[in-house]
């Protein structure tokens, strides 16, 4: 099969984007050359031989298929379009040069004039399907796609004049239009007759790869996509990368993550200049909670387009994970770094992926959140639920922003709603005990805590306010073995470590406490509750000189604190004692 075309695709599910703007309906018109009719020989005489000039136009549509710079392929697309149009002007009437004109505009991105040319073929021809198949492909590009339907099945329907082509050109593009229009069944019959044709026709395959993924049909995907790999012959605007991009997807479908990375890696090596590839990759980095590398590939796709909206969304969400999970004086920095990356994505380019503006009001929120401007961002949750009203995230972040406003009532109704749309959300559940634990409702949390932990028991922070709900409880045991859950996830986890203590400490296993409380040093040298925590564990054992040396420095960082103060008097008032003896 020549591979006449050279048509423009952007990675997709089989998405045709065209380089011309605006769709428009193009009426039979008489087609103004645009060069002389008349071409003279070296030696001043005019050429008047149809052949000549037919054969010059095919030879110059050859050279441009092989040029890899742009404007080497255009210089020769103009010499072909000369040639054509002397041709042309001897023979008016033949269909086939009209035709061979049609696609030669067509491979210039000028589709109301390929058009064009193409009726004038139909005038003289009116079986012409390849002619009919170019103006499918055409008004497919103008965004026409009822209209290109029509064509390319017309086209069909007639199976006359093919020219030096085949039904395969007809097939592949009645295949990307059904799969525009999101109906991947019909669009991989039209894949599979295309292929029939031309077995060895890796743009097919890649497509056929692409409708298999979009059905969620993975083996079948990758069984395409490998073989337009195999094949690796007659791309058009496919190619290598875009398919290793899809088994990338494929893979991510599958949950087998380390697989999709290699693949993303292998697209990333062919075209490094990709932003869809980065973005794909960023976001299965960010599902198996590698935040920092995820970053980096959002990095680079907005390096790549600068107003990529999935990427800067992409950005946000990775800021804001790194920023929960920073020390406390990094945070700010982070979450500001995290707006100003959402509000870039809002007003970017509007391709989202996967993903919605809604994901980035919502995004937008935490970071406002963090960042300690609660009324803002409530304004920007109740807009992201406000375009998806079935987004469960979205409503128990409003109960999240509720819960930092400390109006539990409304927070508690905005995760109600959360859990009413996704009744095995866990962070729905988290967020529950939290506001039932703020409301001293110690029952009701532990309740929302178990819920959460039976849908999802690997959750480190769930584990860790579970323990605190079972110490408000008096249930001192159960509190260590669920801080002990927690460590178990997250060995770096403060809050686990001093909630330990503090059961310990309440079971009176002070020598216990004193290590969990040094565990916690270890890590924050100036938690003032866990100095606290020690001296108190110190007092009961008897080590008076450590434990004032513990509390005076709680009181430092601390000076409000009340059991500090109570335990340094206390000491203070056994060492009158001792000295009244």
């Amino acid at each position: 099969m020549s591979n006449l075309l050279q048509l423009r695709f952007v990675t997709g599910l089989a998405t045709l984007r065209s380089a011309t703007c605006c769709a428009m309906s193009v009426a039979v018109s008489c087609l103004c050359l645009s060069v002389a009719w008349a071409q003279e020989s070296p030696l001043g005489e005019a050429i008047e031989d149809f052949e000549y000039w037919q054969d010059l136009c095919q030879l110059h549509i050859s050279a441009a298929e092989d040029k890899a710079a742009e404007e080497e392929e255009k210089e020769e697309y103009a010499k072909a379009l000369m040639a054509c149009e002397q041709a042309i002007a001897l023979e008016p009437e033949d269909a086939n040069i009209w035709v061979l004109h049609s696609s030669i505009l067509l491979n210039t991105q000028k589709y109301p004039e390929s058009i064009s040319s193409a009726n004038r073929a139909l005038l003289f021809d009116p079986e012409h399907s390849l002619a009919i198949t170019y103006q499918c492909v055409a008004y497919s590009a103008l965004k026409q796609t009822e209209t290109a339907l029509d064509h390319c099945n017309q086209a069909l329907r007639i199976n006359g004049n093919w020219g030096n082509e085949n039904p395969a050109l007809a097939w592949l593009y009645r295949g990307v239009i059904l799969a525009q229009e999101e109906e991947y069944g019909r669009a991989l019959v039209a894949y599979e007759r295309t292929l029939l044709l031309e077995p060895e026709y890796s743009f097919a395959l890649a497509r056929k790869c692409d409708a298999h993924f979009a059905l969620q049909q993975a083996s079948l995907a990758l069984e395409s996509c490998n073989a337009a790999l195999g094949v690796n012959q007659d791309w058009g605007e496919a190619s290598p990368a875009m398919v290793w991009t899809t088994i990338g997807k494929t893979h991510t479908q599958l949950e087998l993550y380390n697989e999709a990375i290699a693949a993303y890696d292998q697209a990333l090596n062919l075209d490094p200049m990709s932003a869809i590839t980065w973005v794909a990759q960023g976001q299965v980095l960010a599902q198996i909670e590698q935040t920092e590398e995820s970053l980096v590939s959002f990095v680079q796709a907005v390096g790549i387009k600068a107003d990529f909206a999935d990427a800067l969304l992409g950005q946000c969400m990775a800021l804001n994970r790194l920023a929960i999970d920073a020390e406390v004086k990094d945070q700010g920095k982070l979450y500001e770094q995290s707006l100003a990356a959402c509000e870039a994505a809002l007003a970017g380019d509007s391709d989202w992926g996967e993903n919605s503006p809604a994901n980035a009001w919502h995004e937008r929120s935490i970071a406002l959140t963090g960042t300690g401007k609660y009324d803002e961002a409530l304004a920007s949750i109740n807009r992201a639920v406000g375009l998806e009203p079935r987004y469960a995230e979205a409503y128990n972040q409003r109960s999240i922003v509720y819960w930092y406003l400390k109006d539990y009532g409304w927070a508690l109704e905005a995760n109600q709603q959360a859990l009413a749309i996704d009744a095995t959300y866990d962070h729905g559940w988290f967020t529950r005990g939290l506001i039932f634990r703020a409301q001293e409702q110690y029952l009701q949390a532990l309740e929302a805590y178990n819920r959460g932990l039976g849908l999802n028991p690997w959750n480190d922070w769930a584990w860790t306010n579970r323990s605190l709900v079972l110490w408000e409880l008096g249930d001192y045991e159960e509190a260590i073995v669920s801080a002990e859950e927690a460590l178990n996830l997250n060995d770096d986890s403060v809050q686990a470590w001093y909630n330990r203590g503090a059961a310990q400490s309440a079971l009176k296993d002070y020598r216990g406490a004193i290590e969990s409380y040094d565990e916690v040093l270890d890590r924050d040298e100036k938690y003032a509750g866990a100095l606290t925590g020690r001296g108190v564990a110190r007092f009961h054992l008897g080590e008076h000189e450590d434990a004032m040396m513990d509390l005076q420095m709680a009181l430092a960082l601390n000076p409000e604190d009340e059991l500090a103060k109570e335990t340094l008097e206390a000491l203070s008032l056994e060492g009158q004692g001792e000295g009244d003896k």
